[in-house]
């Protein structure tokens, strides 16, 4: 199927390839990674953990020391889709639509494991999340109403408490990147920015030697750069992708992975298959990626950035 038009200029628009700007581009991305890497040099010398949320932190920082001192926008809060934040029933449905769908991908994607045989489910015990939050009730059968409630609080909990990193993310990849590579042409803006999103992440995975998770985890953060990317383009704003992100680092896998789970090493030690990190995650973002693509709202959601960039 053909995607939508990609070319590097479109006809009324700043989106030109003129319009890349190198100082901004290589300053933010060698800052960008280069305190993640300093943060997994401090772990080796010290033990000291700061990567993750360091890293984190560390996208914010060099998105605001960019457009601070090298691009210096006339209004920060509106070149990096902070705002405007009106009209305000816009953003509450987008912002609905960042939060609920994570879940509901992730949910979809754990039906399809079950079904494939990939991912042991207990609908009769729910052992793997009584193990976890709940280890005086394994063995019992039912639904267990109270670990259930326990799970979604404490996830709820690191949710709220993840937002202020999500956002320094979001305002990073999608606020400052995606538009900023956008006169490349809108897909390769998209998987551009979603690729260095990947492997911004690696000091992470080389300091907890997980590096072999690497490869399904970059393919994961394509497909779901792409549907960020897409959240961020339709609304003109990065609060959606900052709930989404947050939904999918905490209640996705701290919750919905593990809600349904039989307390079996195969439901949750696979990189390949697990939810929507694995292939049964990229099969369903791709279907709504295609189905995103079908009806025109990439192309909708692009033409309206062009008109606030215009």
């Amino acid at each position: 199927m053909p995607l939508p038009p990609t070319s590097p200029v479109k006809t009324g628009t700043r989106f030109a390839l003129s319009d890349l700007r190198p100082r901004e581009l290589s300053t933010f991305l060698v800052l960008a990674f280069a305190i993640p890497w300093l943060l997994w040099l401090v772990r080796l010398l010290t033990g000291a953990d700061l990567v993750a949320a360091g890293g984190m932190l560390s996208a914010g920082v060099a998105t605001f020391v960019v457009v601070r001192w090298i691009r210096r926008p006339g209004s920060i809060p509106r070149d990096t889709a902070l705002a405007p934040l009106r009209p305000s029933g816009r953003l509450i449905r987008f912002c609905v639509i960042g939060l609920g769908v994570p879940l509901l991908l992730a949910f979809l994607a754990v039906a399809i494991g079950a079904l494939a045989g990939l991912y042991p489910a207990d609908l009769a015990g729910f052992s793997e999340l009584r193990s976890v939050y709940a280890p005086d009730t394994v063995g019992e059968q039912g639904v267990p109403v109270g670990p259930i409630l326990s799970a979604l609080a404490a996830n709820l909990g690191l949710f709220v408490l993840l937002l202020p990193l999500a956002f320094c993310e979001e305002w990073a990849w999608r606020g400052f990147l995606l538009p900023r590579l956008r006169p490349l042409g809108l897909w390769p803006a998209l998987l551009l920015s979603g690729l260095i999103w990947g492997l911004w992440h690696l000091p992470g995975y080389i300091a907890t030697g997980t590096a072999s998770r690497l490869v399904p985890f970059l393919i994961t953060v394509l497909f779901f750069g792409v549907l960020l990317g897409w959240l961020r383009l339709a609304s003109g704003l990065i609060w959606p992708g900052v709930l989404a992100h947050a939904a999918n680092n905490t209640l996705v896998t701290g919750f919905v992975n593990i809600l349904f789970a039989a307390d079996d090493p195969r439901a949750l030690s696979n990189p390949w298959t697990i939810g929507i990190s694995g292939w049964p995650g990229w099969l369903v973002m791709l279907t709504v990626i295609v189905a995103l693509v079908v009806s025109g709202a990439f192309r909708r959601a692009d033409a309206r950035e062009a008109m606030r960039a215009a």
